[in-house]
């Protein structure tokens, strides 16, 4: 076997494992149906609602509508966090007598806003949201009964996007129910890697404070918590509501920043990448390790079917030559995009193109965690 054969197959079977082998896997292992339902607690600890916001004045009424109608039996106190807010969100909260508010200026990113909550914070559990989903009634309920159980440490909500608007939505879509269900999968065999950073659950006492430059606080907040052997899960029932980004800019803003967080927790947190001290080594290289270095193995298997003798590896590239073509003219053409086949080769490629892009805001070192909305 030649250098190039030798690549090729090494190439394609990375990235097969990757997106196909793992969840497949994970897929088996977990076998079908969901958790079973938690017990219902004899008593229901206080809860602490953290919602950091950052001028979200016009989104405000309606996240406290949503959290206003949670069924939760226990004590619930609602803190929202106004990072540098120039917009009266500061003076809209402070209308609201059931709101505990803390602000400050200037405006210094999430991972702050979440330290400054947690110094606030005097109940057992705390829920982190987002200010702009709404939550299904039962949501901390759920979260909460699941946390309870033995061996748990941290729940994250589930995330249902509502009807897609146009084909880069659907095709969006379709990628984000594909990496529920491997989280889903995690959750049940042992623990899931990170949560849903629009709504999860933990302990008061679990929580680290988070470098102020912290781009993921659903991957490093639940990561370090299954660190002392707490198990973390998905809570299906759980349910909060999402729009979908209708545009691949706007998709692609969103996951160089959480591919360029990946990067950064793994400089931070090394100790992600020691099979000893991870407990979840093997799904966090899986899931998220690997996803990084996708968009070079394809690379790889190109040139090395290009460099191999034999019509069958011309043949491979080029199919993937026109796969490229189909992406690129998917990017480029919205007619071509409303396309099922051409609008998830554009999102293909956009989300492997952010992968290139997170490594160079890493080692560029732009990293703010002061995140601008798309």
């Amino acid at each position: 076997m030649s250098i190039a054969t030798l690549a090729f197959w090494l190439a394609v079977a990375f990235v097969a494992y990757t997106y196909v082998g793992y969840p497949l896997i994970v897929r088996l292992l977990a076998g079908r149906g969901d958790e079973p339902a938690p017990p219902q607690p004899a008593s229901w600890p206080s809860v602490t609602v953290v919602v950091a916001v950052h001028d979200e004045a016009s989104r405000i009424p309606r996240k406290l509508e949503s959290l206003r109608a949670q069924d939760y039996p226990g004590l619930v106190t609602l803190l929202f966090v106004s990072d540098g807010s120039t917009d009266g969100t500061e003076a809209l909260l402070r209308t609201q007598p059931d709101v505990r508010t803390f602000a400050y200026a200037p405006r210094r990113g999430k991972p702050a806003a979440l330290n400054a909550a947690m110094a606030e914070v005097d109940t057992e559990l705390v829920v982190f949201t987002d200010v702009r989903q709404p939550l299904e009634a039962s949501a901390i309920r759920r979260l909460v009964a699941r946390l309870l159980q033995p061996g748990v440490g941290a729940v994250s909500g589930e995330l249902i996007h509502v009807e897609p608007g146009n084909r880069v939505a659907a095709s969006v879509g379709l990628y984000w129910r594909y990496e529920k269900a491997i989280r889903k999968a995690e959750s049940r065999i042992a623990s899931t890697v990170g949560v849903t950073g629009a709504l999860y659950c933990i302990r008061s006492a679990d929580f680290e404070p988070l470098a102020p430059d912290t781009l993921l606080d659903d991957l490093i907040v639940p990561m370090r918590i299954a660190r002392r052997g707490k198990r973390v899960l998905l809570e299906p029932g759980a349910i909060l509501y999402d729009e979908l980004q209708t545009e691949t800019a706007g998709e692609r803003k969103r996951k160089v920043r959480t591919l360029t967080g990946n990067f950064q927790a793994i400089a931070s947190e090394p100790w992600l990448l020691s099979p000893t001290a991870n407990p979840l080594f093997v799904q966090f290289v899986s899931h998220k390790l690997f996803r990084l270095f996708v968009p070079y193995a394809i690379v790889v298997a190109f040139v090395a079917a290009l460099a191999a003798d034999g019509a069958f590896y011309h043949a491979m590239a080029a199919i993937q030559a026109a796969l490229l073509l189909g992406a690129l003219g998917g990017l480029a053409s919205a007619r071509l995009r409303a396309q099922r086949l051409f609008g998830f080769l554009a999102v293909f490629a956009e989300l492997n193109f952010a992968a290139v892009l997170a490594l160079r805001e890493f080692v560029a070192g732009r990293m703010d965690a002061r995140w601008e909305k798309t």
